[in-house]
This record gives C-alpha cells, sequence and structure tokens, in this order.
C-alpha cells in the first residue's frame, strides 16, 4: 500500500486527559507515523492542553484559541495548517483501534467514489456494543439487514462499506475533496457541522460510508445528563437551518426530529435545569426559522 501522508486534526476543550489517550492510540496505530501529521486545536481550555501536550508530544501541532471558537472553526483552522493528502477528523473523547488508520487510509484510496469514511464506533466502556455505524436522517421503513444497529453487540455486516448521510465523532476524506466542497460551515459553530460538511459532499456524487473493518471506541459516559447550555441552543438553532440549506424541510423528519429532541430532553429528568434547556432549545428554533442567509452548496 501506497502510504499517503494523513493528517489528523482534533479540536479539543478542557478533555485533556482524553486527548492524551486519543493521542496514545495513535501513536500506537500501525500505519507508518512518519506519514502521521497530528494537529491538535485547543479551543481556550483552562486545564493546561496546551502546555501538557507541548510537553509530552513535542512533534504534534498545536494552535490555541484565546477565545472559544468551537469545532467549526477549530477544524477549517486545522485544515489550513495541514499538508496531509488524506484528512482525518477525530473528536477528543475518541479511542482508535490499533489497525483504524490503515483501514480507512485503504478503503478511502481504493475507491474513487467514496468522499467520506469512517469507522465502526463502539462504547469505549462496552467494547464489543456498537455506539454509532454510520448515521441515516431519513431511513428507509424496513432497514436493510446488512445495517448494524446503534446499542447491539456486533453482527456479521453483508457488506464491508455500510453506505449512510452522515458520519458523527470520526471521519476522513481526502485533500482534494475539501478543496471541491469548501471547509466547514461557520454558520454551524457547535451542532450539525458535521452533518452539513457530509451533505456537501453527497451533492457533489460521492458516497458516504462506514468501513466495518475500521474500529473506534467512543467515551461518553453521561454525556446527555450534562449537556451543555450552548449545545442545547444549538441543537435548536442549527436542526433548522440544516433542514433550510438542503431543502428537506418538507420531510416528515423535519417535524419529528424536532419533537423527539424535546422528548428527549424532558426524559432526562436527571439534565439540571431542564426549563432552562427548553427554553433555550425553543429559542434556537426559533432563530433557525427566522435565520435568512442560507446558501445551497
Amino acid at each position: 500500500m501506497l502510504c499517503r501522508l494523513i493528517s489528523i486534526i482534533i479540536p479539543t476543550h478542557n478533555r485533556g486527559e482524553k486527548l492524551i489517550r486519543l493521542i496514545n492510540s495513535i501513536k500506537k496505530n500501525t500505519y507508518p507515523l512518519n506519514k502521521i501529521e497530528v494537529i491538535v486545536i485547543d479551543d481556550a481550555s483552562s486545564d493546561g492542553t496546551s502546555e501538557i501536550i507541548k510537553k509530552l508530544y513535542p512533534d504534534i501541532k498545536i494552535i490555541r484559541n484565546d477565545i472559544e471558537l468551537f469545532p467549526s472553526k477549530c477544524r477549517n483552522l486545522g485544515v489550513k495548517m495541514s499538508k496531509g493528502d488524506f484528512i482525518f477528523f477525530v473528536d477528543d473523547d475518541v479511542v482508535l483501534h490499533k489497525d483504524a488508520i490503515r483501514e480507512l487510509v485503504t478503503v478511502l484510496a481504493n475507491y474513487n467514489k467514496l468522499g467520506l469514511v469512517g469507522p465502526v464506533i463502539y462504547y469505549y466502556e462496552s467494547p464489543t456494543k456498537v455506539w454509532c455505524s454510520g448515521v441515516r436522517l431519513f431511513p428507509p421503513v424496513f432497514n436493510p439487514p446488512y445495517l448494524i444497529k446503534k446499542d447491539k453487540e456486533w453482527e456479521p455486516t453483508k457488506s464491508l462499506l455500510i453506505e449512510c448521510d452522515t458520519i458523527p465523532s470520526a471521519f476522513m476524506t481526502k485533500r482534494i475533496i475539501v478543496k471541491e466542497v469548501g471547509l466547514f460551515d461557520e454558520e454551524f459553530p457547535i451542532g450539525f457541522e458535521e452533518t452539513d460538511f457530509a451533505l456537501r459532499i453527497k451533492k457533489k456524487g460521492y458516497k458516504i460510508a462506514i468501513y466495518s473493518k475500521a474500529k473506534s471506541f467512543h467515551d461518553l459516559p453521561n454525556e446527555r445528563i450534562h449537556i451543555s447550555e450552548k449545545r442545547t441552543y444549538f441543537e435548536g438553532r442549527n436542526r433548522i437551518i440544516l433542514y433550510k440549506k438542503h431543502a428537506v424541510g418538507r420531510h416528515i423528519f423535519f417535524q419529528l426530529d424536532v419533537a423527539i429532541f424535546v422528548l428527549f430532553l424532558l426524559k432526562n429528568k436527571r439534565i439540571k435545569y431542564l426549563d432552562r434547556h427548553l427554553s433555550l432549545y425553543v429559542k434556537g428554533v426559533k432563530d433557525g426559522l427566522s435565520y435568512r442567509k442560507v446558501i445551497n452548496s
């Protein structure tokens, strides 16, 4: 296999310990380390992340933001600094299997119409249970039998490539595709920025898929309980803007999706200041509906 230079771009905010764990998993990968550049974007952390990473990993490139800019802007800063032929976006709470990078590079290099590819993502605490194997925005009534179900144990698949609409947390693409579709849309500061990016790639005729031979693990215990107020607001706002931008607002899932998130908030009684979260979400939806700066890409 021709070893291409891979740029791994990691936004982070106050999760130094998880970031170190991710970097260690990168260092243990079977892909040649001299063909990997790691770029960390420290989004105004207050836990000394930048200083720790500089000390432990002097070979890693670090961008430190003085103020919090959120994932879209952070990833774009990383892309502008990167030099790799392939670009791998990874969240800081992910851990990579030792063969993950090699598997993703191989499949992306061999399929010209594959525009975005990601690994099957398992729960870090339950490493045989699937957290996500790609997201279908508008799933059919009967899912194809090869799809891996969320929260289920691993099942054999009929296809190594599982087509989907978007991929969260860990996904790889080619630099030439980023040049073709553009960077992350910073109108989605946090929430749905990955989905918008994937949909723009798909509109150019490329496939989005999970490669089932590639594995990663997501550490998210009690994530929903500690959902931030900023994320709640942008969940509402960006959800609506995404639908408007990509002309899917008339689909039945447009109404269902908003209702489902409200029900999720109501169901999670342990979320602090639940009333505050509900009001922020409603405000986000209203702001999304009144938003006008939308350009179809």
